[in-house]
């Protein structure tokens, strides 16, 4: 193999170990190709994130999602009570099905002197290097994201690059990197998933002064021995602040603060927030009416996975690579439009919000 290709194989493998271990292997054991292996690792942990980032921002949509069906009264004291089943999901937009990235970096002396045939000796080769090291080069990572094209692939991109050398009385193109792009068979996995489903289920409870809270959870499970338990918990508030100056107006307004964590043994965590004003009012009697409810509001939700990949090394030693990454939701403010059916003592909601990832609820239970 040219030492071009070899380096480029390096390049590649570098890049897609990174992908999957953060480049913790690969900087412990290439200590000589420090910034390379750390332009690649910056890189490639960006890239995982923008693979797996329509997953995490759905996932925190959903969490976010289907957690008022009313307000509660401006009343200092009465009998509200509501329990059912919540069903969310969000949609994925064409923007979702991709990702691209890239990162410049410098070769070192050794991986410059690796590029230099070995026809050029002394001072002359000496050149060739130095000059190789000043020249900045880059790499890309693109291609689909987890909800991405099956039929493609992400792709790694050497920029390549021709070194003009100066030495003495010589001036010339010395050396020629071609462009080299790389497929790593990763592609869109989930490419038929037009929108992820989350449910739970969900108690609510008020109202005292005003105020009313609201539960959600599923029962503790162990889906997977290797991963653990799952379980699944969240928690929110409504305060209507009229119950201090009376209800002057004709809807009824509420501050709201709604939080969830979802755990999967050691491995997985995902937490999700959302704080907002929401108003709605109540058409038709009390056995059987419809409230429409409207809010606005401010979110944020994150995903941290942690685990151990046991793997083996170049000597078919086994080898254990902690991994660790946290990974932001992209959703940070959503419009909330829906409107509630009370049937005697069963209520119907449903609600569409309208945020970077987009997000539907419909939730059934019984109300009293």
């Amino acid at each position: 193999m040219r030492n071009h290709d070899r380096l480029i194989a390096f390049i590649v493998i570098a890049a897609l170990g990174c992908i999957f271990f953060q480049g913790k292997a690969l900087a412990q054991s290439n200590t000589g190709r420090d910034e390379l292996v750390s332009t690649l690792s910056k890189l490639a942990a960006s890239a995982a994130k923008g693979y797996v980032a329509p997953i995490v921002s759905g996932f925190g949509a959903d969490l976010n999602s289907g957690w008022v069906h009313r307000v509660p009264n401006p009343t200092k004291s009465s009998l509200d009570l509501e329990f059912g089943l919540v069903g969310m999901g969000s949609f994925f937009s064409a923007t979702s099905k991709s990702f691209s990235d890239n990162g410049t970096f410098n070769f070192n002396h050794d991986e410059a002197d690796l590029l230099i045939p070995r026809s050029y000796t002394g001072d002359f080769r000496d050149s060739i290097t130095s000059a190789i090291m000043r020249l900045p080069f880059t790499v890309t990572i693109s291609g689909p994201t987890i909800v991405g094209s099956k039929l493609d692939s992400v792709r790694v991109a050497f920029s390549g690059g021709t070194v003009h050398v100066t030495y003495q009385t010589f001036s010339d193109s010395i050396v020629a990197l071609n462009p080299v792009v790389i497929s790593i068979g990763v592609t869109g996995l989930l490419e038929n998933l037009k929108f992820l489903p989350t449910a739970a289920f969900q108690f609510s409870a008020g109202t005292l002064f005003g105020t009313s809270v609201s539960f959600r959870f599923l029962p503790t499970s162990n889906l997977n021995t290797k991963l653990g338990n799952t379980s699944f918990v969240g928690f929110g508030i409504q305060h209507n602040p009229m119950v201090w100056f009376g209800n002057s107006i004709p809807v009824n307004l509420s501050l709201a603060l709604f939080t969830q964590t979802l755990k999967v043994g050691t491995v997985f965590k995902s937490t999700a927030t959302d704080f907002g004003i929401y108003a709605s009012r109540q058409f038709g009697p009390g056995v059987l009416n419809i409230t429409p409810f409207a809010g606005l509001s401010v979110e944020a939700s994150k995903m941290t996975i942690t685990y151990d990949f046991h793997t083996t090394d170049f000597r078919n030693q086994p080898v254990t690579i902690p991994a660790s990454f946290e990974l932001k939701g992209q959703n940070t403010a959503r419009l909330t439009l829906g409107f509630s059916l009370k049937l005697a003592i069963v209520d119907i909601s449903t609600e569409y919000d309208i945020a970077k990832y987009n997000s539907a609820s419909l939730g059934i239970g019984l109300i009293i």
